[in-house]
């Protein structure tokens, strides 16, 4: 299992963490990590743009922080990884961004929330237990996700277009 994370996405969620911790930077996301249930297992910290000059954060083995690139996105970086995947089964993507949800989806990688993912990183549990709170394709989608699906090409509830 390998985890891809949508840094800044994460970085933005609100009411999970306790005051003390609120307000992390990348440094201090790849702090959590560290201290996590997901400390064995790698994980990629996916970042939008160029890192920042001063940036020198010391990752590892089994951490990585990628930025996207001048101008570029963390989701087009996150799309990427997940195409260029030959496992895209054993990938689990962390976002909150519906389209990068789908796309990952598509490829049948497990998608975890950033809000349930920032949670689980500061519960205490096992190390490696990477399914907690990752959802995975079952199969018939819900009502939900036929929805987002039809308005993601633009048909209505026949599915003939709009």
């Amino acid at each position: 299992m390998r985890i891809v994370v949508d840094t800044y996405n994460v970085l933005h969620v609100t009411g999970v963490l306790p005051p003390e911790q609120a307000g992390l930077d990348v440094a201090g996301l790849v702090a959590l990590v560290r201290a996590s249930r997901w400390v064995n297992v790698p994980v990629t910290l996916v970042c939008d743009g160029a890192p920042p000059g001063d940036e020198g954060i010391p990752t590892g083995r089994m951490l990585g922080v990628q930025y996207a690139g001048g101008g570029r996105s963390a989701d087009d970086a996150i799309a990427r990884i997940v195409e260029e995947s030959t496992a895209p089964r054993r990938l689990m993507v962390v976002t909150l961004d519906r389209a990068v949800q789908a796309h990952a989806r598509r490829r049948q990688c497990r998608i975890m929330r950033s809000d349930v993912f920032l949670g689980l990183l500061i519960e205490p549990g096992p190390p490696g237990d990477v399914d907690k709170g990752a959802s995975r394709p079952t199969g018939p989608l819900d009502r939900e996700q036929v929805r987002d699906w039809r308005r993601a090409f633009g048909l209505d509830e026949e599915g003939t277009g709009p």
